[in-house]
């Protein structure tokens, strides 16, 4: 029994180690990559995306921000993504000339990526392997296509969703029916002032956080109701009520965009709102010894009469007896 079970410990043993021998694959060297361009994304300033639209990026304090064909803060997730491109892999590389650029779709490129000095163009795709055709300078490249969707995409794809910048800090806010400005004492002022169960925390932190699900630009000029957000740097953001319901839709006219708003987050921006109450517990049945009613001398009576008929009784019994 003792030499079958050391049998079966040194088997498992073997299987451990030829499993970890398949899985890390020791000694093989594994497959050099090739990146499409060499971008130091902490040195890159300027970004161009030539598509149906000429969109351009410049980083500003550390942020990148849309300037053509407007004016916006961008998206710092999907800008990374688009400079990101220049990382995939080239499975194949070679030279090209003029005129071997209308085979490849490449004398009329379907996008072009210009990061600082560096010019990426993307043509068509190989037939077969539906690899992407990409020009850098007098060379071809062909690459997986698993990006080309951030190519094509709209400058209004590339804005910032959020509402207020990032890092914004809150002076005063002023929406329909309420004003609430930050005292030098750090506590709020709040105008009408507010019910007791009522907190300006909740609309602070729905501000500080709200985004938008969906973007658009909008050239006729805004109407509706204001709303003012006064941050510490800065000039304040005005935002214009365009719709309430089914979305809330706000215009930002400096900006010439229309954010779309939904859900319970929508209803947290235009109100302060009240805390959940708790429904009550139910109440347990009474205790054994707890009265429940006053006892009226109605029911005394009543309970005395057995009592003073007792004896009676008694007597009776004993004289049967």
């Amino acid at each position: 029994m003792k030499s079958r079970l050391i049998l079966n410990l040194a088997l498992l043993i073997v299987i451990a180690v030829l499993a970890a021998v398949a899985f890390f694959e020791p000694g093989k060297e594994k497959p050099e990559t090739t990146p499409l361009a060499a971008i130091d994304e902490n040195a890159l300033t300027a970004i161009t995306l030539q598509n149906k639209d000429a969109i351009t990026f410049e980083k500003q304090n550390g942020h990148w921000r849309l300037t053509k064909p407007f004016y916006a803060p961008a998206n710092d997730i999907r800008v990374r993504q688009l400079i990101g491109i220049a990382e995939a892999n080239s499975e194949a590389q070679y030279p090209v000339s003029a005129e071997d650029l209308p085979k490849f779709e490449l004398d009329k490129p379907k996008a072009t990526l210009i990061l600082d000095a560096t010019t990426m163009k993307f043509g068509g795709s190989d037939p077969i392997n539906m690899r992407r055709y990409v020009q850098i300078g007098d060379t071809l490249h062909l690459v997986n296509d698993d990006f080309f969707h951030h190519l094509t995409a709209s400058a209004t794809d590339y804005v910032d969703k959020k509402l207020l910048p990032e890092d914004a800090k809150i002076k005063e806010i002023f929406i329909p029916g309420l004003k609430a400005t930050l005292g030098q004492d750090g506590k709020w002022i709040l105008e009408p002032p507010a019910e007791p169960n009522q907190s300006i925390s909740d609309l602070l932190n729905a501000w500080n956080t709200a985004r938008a699900i969906d973007v658009k630009r909008v050239e006729q000029p805004a109407q509706g109701d204001v709303i003012r957000i006064t941050l510490a740097e800065g000039n304040p953001v005005e935002f214009f009520i365009m719709q309430r319901e089914p979305d809330l839709l706000l215009v930002r006219p400096d900006l010439g965009l229309q954010y779309e708003v939904t859900g319970n987050a929508a209803k947290q921006l235009l109100s302060l709102q009240k805390p959940e109450l708790k429904p009550e517990e139910p109440k347990g049945p009474p205790a054994e010894d707890e009265e429940t009613e006053e006892e009226s001398p109605a029911d005394a009576e009543e309970q005395q009469e057995p009592a003073e008929s007792a004896e009676p009784d008694e007597e009776g019994e004993e004289a049967a007896d």
